[in-house]
């Protein structure tokens, strides 16, 4: 059976969230349709509110401090205070203070936090989990989207995944124009070749040592590690970023070496490669290097007989590969749908 809708939102992270939430806003039927069976998408945070997708947002990051305060969510500054430590082959030193301190931010309870306040302001049954779209075929009358279980007619659609987990993912029918194509298929996917890796503690040990929890190595598989601790210190976290597989002995066995003894008896080590999510990223995901694709006016501006548009932090001028990014290009596609179909943005 073909379902109506005004317009189809393929992803439920950040960016199609945001989407969704202000066209209904504004009087707007939308569908989300999500291949996960959460929202968030790479905003991915665990129970005890640890990140394992984004982590941070910075002050003057507009669209992102409206969402915050628009949902009362909490924030706390990412703990810097402390030397960092430099990880070379010929051993582990000491910096005199930490270069990696800045002003960044995180959320209590973790970024996806963001995405189910979102959600939950979504009108009921607007949201469907589990429903990876298989293709959206543009007609004179509309445009249909595919899933495994139902097919929606829409006057528009979002594509609110990355450009090339789209091209790989779901079939376009008739095919986009040459220059759209290629460009989506090349450009990089923010994380998407990131595996992130979270080791928990009793305590924030370093810190009692005059430690930020930061490090940069040149030894791995962690490259880049920071302190992700609850913004109460009742646990510890150190968490880094490497690439591909990753075993937790492996981690741990580095943070010993950087951060001493008391290092090596984690509560546990959560592990998440982002290029082994299907729904994130493409099979060549670690060839896609050209991130001067980001923020592309092809990938920016309406395709398919003005009813397509791509929607992610890879297709923003703001901020791409932040979740700024993600959300200033949904601002940006929300008042493009918005005049189009019901006059100006309120």
């Amino acid at each position: 059976m073909l379902l109506a809708t005004d317009c189809v939102v393929i992803g439920a992270g950040i960016s199609g969230l945001r989407v969704a939430q202000l066209l209904t806003a504004q009087g707007v039927d939308v569908q989300v349709v999500e291949a996960r069976d959460r929202v968030g998408g790479r905003l991915l945070s665990s129970p005890s509110g640890v990140d394992l997708g984004a982590t941070w947002f910075w002050p003057n990051e507009a669209d992102v401090v409206e969402v915050i305060d628009r949902f009362g969510l909490s924030a706390f500054p990412q703990y810097v205070a402390g030397n960092m430590m430099f990880q070379l082959p010929q051993g582990v030193q000491q910096l005199d203070g930490n270069p990696f301190a800045q002003q960044a931010g995180r959320l209590v309870g973790g970024m996806q936090s963001m995405a189910s306040a979102l959600a939950a302001e979504l009108p009921e049954d607007t949201l469907r989990l589990s429903s990876p779209v298989r293709s959206v075929d543009v007609h004179d009358f509309g445009v249909v989207v595919a899933t495994d279980s139902d097919q929606w007619q829409a006057a528009v659609v979002v594509i609110a995944v990355p450009p090339a987990t789209a091209m790989a993912r779901i079939e376009f029918l008739p095919v986009l124009p040459t220059d759209v194509v290629a460009t989506a298929r090349q450009t990089p996917v923010w994380m998407g070749a990131v595996t992130k890796v979270v080791a928990v503690y009793e305590t924030t040990f370093w810190r009692q040592r005059g430690l930020a929890g930061s490090a940069m190595s040149h030894v791995g598989p962690l490259r880049e590690i920071h302190d992700i601790s609850a913004p109460d210190a009742s646990f510890g976290a150190l968490f880094g970023f490497g690439r591909g597989h990753i075993r937790d002995t492996e981690v741990v066995g580095q943070l010993v070496e950087i951060f001493g003894a008391e290092a090596g008896h984690p509560n546990r080590v959560e592990i998440h490669d982002w290029s082994d999510s299907p729904y994130t990223s493409p099979p060549n995901v670690a060839d896609l290097t050209d991130y001067e694709l980001f923020g592309s006016p092809l990938l920016g501006s309406v395709v398919g007989d003005g009813r397509l548009y791509f929607t992610s932090t890879e297709t923003a001028t703001d901020a791409p590969g932040h979740i700024q990014g993600a959300l200033s290009a949904a601002r940006r596609t929300a008042a493009a749908i918005l005049a189009q179909t019901v006059g100006p943005p309120v």
